[in-house]
């Protein structure tokens, strides 16, 4: 009888050692999943937010070549100086067709501006790169058109044994706000700058853009 009552006791010990290493179990990983969650939660809305800015900067640099393909391709008035004229209605409706390279995203959060500029026939240069001046410049859409004669920095490699010779600037820049997942995330601005020189003449001139000399 003394042994089927240790037995039953014995039994009765382990079924609740069993019951509480389960509840313990159950408990741990309610723990672990509670402090593992917000962390897998801000790393899926930070892909989302990578991805989508990702698509949209894309859409931006596609915009900028766009536009700065538009205008170096536009059939102007050939000058007797050889320059090509354009009127700034002309460049305002080839920045509204290049408008639409950006959807599905809003065109309302996108500015353009187009500017023409020289590079600096004297060689100036900083320390990043040759300079060019600004001689003419047009906006869109709230953008804010660049200075006349304004130092521009080439980028690296461009612009080399190029003095005196003409390019146009295309850039283009969008307010880009996150959408609201799990974490807040600031909005930003996506930008990009494309240069091209002029396909119809050696240089164009705009005499009533924002901007012009």
């Amino acid at each position: 009888m003394s042994r089927s009552r240790a037995l039953s006791s014995l039994l009765r010990r382990a079924g609740r050692a069993g019951r509480a290493l389960g509840d313990d179990a159950r408990a741990t990983a309610a723990v672990e999943a509670a402090l593992i969650l917000p962390v897998a939660l801000t790393m899926f809305a930070l892909l989302v937010y990578g991805a989508e800015a990702f698509a949209v900067q894309r859409k931006v640099t596609l915009t900028a070549r766009t536009v700065t393909d538009l205008v170096t391709q536009a059939a102007p008035t050939q000058m007797s100086s050889g320059a090509s004229v354009v009127v700034h209605a002309t460049i305002d409706n080839l920045l509204c067709a290049a408008n639409a390279v950006i959807q599905p995203y809003n065109s309302n959060n996108m500015s353009m501006v187009v500017s023409q500029v020289k590079v600096n026939s004297d060689g100036a240069t900083t320390a990043d790169g040759l300079t060019a001046s600004v001689t003419w410049s047009e906006p869109y859409n709230g953008a804010t058109a660049r200075a006349l004669n304004q130092k521009i920095t080439l980028p690296t490699g461009l612009g080399v044994g190029q003095a005196g010779n003409y390019l146009v600037l295309g850039e283009v820049y969008y307010n880009f706000t996150p959408l609201s997942l799990f974490t807040p995330a600031a909005a930003m601005t996506l930008h990009d700058a494309i240069y091209l020189t002029p396909r119809q003449s050696t240089s164009i001139t705009c005499t009533d853009c924002a901007t012009h000399s």
